[in-house]
């Protein structure tokens, strides 16, 4: 018994190491990708722009007073102080965007912006998650 409880313990050790090992790749730059600006991933995915932000974006931008970014966000109740952050939105029509809004093309200039990139969503900052990912959705920051 006394060798199944010991088994137990190693077993969860290693699962919550594997776990930050994740965490830690997750946030590590891929090999070899260097991002040409090139505004695909903002103008063609719509997990870029139709998706949901967890509350750790939200507490990001409210202690970065961004109430601009803010105002694009839905909260919507999912029960108990639970919310699901639904973005991007018009703050002035309530319309869901078509593409992120924060993206700008640079004058004269096949290339853009992001012009939240120090506060960008999560989703964005770990864009791309993999080279097949990148290749699956046309991003060019490997050629």
């Amino acid at each position: 018994m006394i060798i199944n409880n010991d088994l137990v313990n190693i077993s969860a050790k290693l699962s919550t190491e594997l776990l930050i090992g994740k965490k830690l790749l997750r946030n590590m730059p891929l090999k070899g990708f260097v991002c040409k600006q090139c505004g695909n991933c903002c103008l063609n995915l719509s997990d870029a722009y139709s998706t949901c932000v967890d509350e750790k974006d939200i507490e990001m931008w409210e202690q970065a007073g961004r109430s601009d970014i803010l105002a694009c966000v839905a909260s919507i109740p999912i029960g108990e102080g639970s919310f699901v952050y639904d973005i991007w939105f018009n703050s002035t029509t309530g319309a869901e965007a078509q593409r992120c809004p924060w993206l700008r093309k640079l004058p004269k200039m096949n290339k853009y912006v992001c012009r939240i990139h120090d506060v960008k969503p999560r989703h964005c900052r770990e864009y791309p998650k993999s080279l097949k990912h990148a290749r699956k959705t046309g991003c060019k920051g490997f050629d």
